[in-house]
């Protein structure tokens, strides 16, 4: 029973690590596709670490809808070194429903459909297999 229990584990951390990479590469998608282009003034960039300690930097950048109404949007993808520093104008996209997320047209490449889309195509594949084999570890299975 014990191999049955590790390989369901296995199976649902994998199912939704997918299930996070297919809502991403869908998110990024629609951004990317129906979002709204404008211009924006970087305010600040926020930073935190990763697990293993790693300065991760996020850029927080203003911008104004087509209301007036000024919003602080934070860029999607990380960088170790931003390229940006406060006072740089950069482009970006929106969606009008989540104006907070954006991406940021020239620094946010590495977010797209292909990687989080074939990354989850991975992860949901490796929790099939990894379903398949607690079901083949079931006593009387084998």
């Amino acid at each position: 029973m014990g191999d049955f229990a590790v390989w369901t584990l296995l199976g649902v951390v994998f199912a939704g690590a997918s299930v996070g990479m297919g809502r991403e590469a869908w998110r990024v998608h629609g951004v990317r596709r129906h979002g709204t282009r404008t211009t924006g003034i970087v305010v600040g960039i926020w930073e935190t670490t990763d697990g293993d300690g790693d300065a991760q930097l996020y850029p927080q950048v203003r911008y104004a809808l087509p209301d007036g109404r000024e919003v602080v949007g934070e860029g999607g993808a990380y960088a170790i070194r931003s390229p940006l520093s406060e006072g740089d104008r950069v482009e970006l996209l929106y969606r009008q429903d989540d104006p907070e997320r954006i991406i940021l047209v020239a620094h946010d490449r590495q977010m797209n459909l292909w990687v989080y889309g074939v990354l989850s195509l991975v992860l949901g594949a490796l929790a099939l297999l990894w379903a398949l084999s607690a079901i083949a570890s079931l006593p009387g299975r084998a």
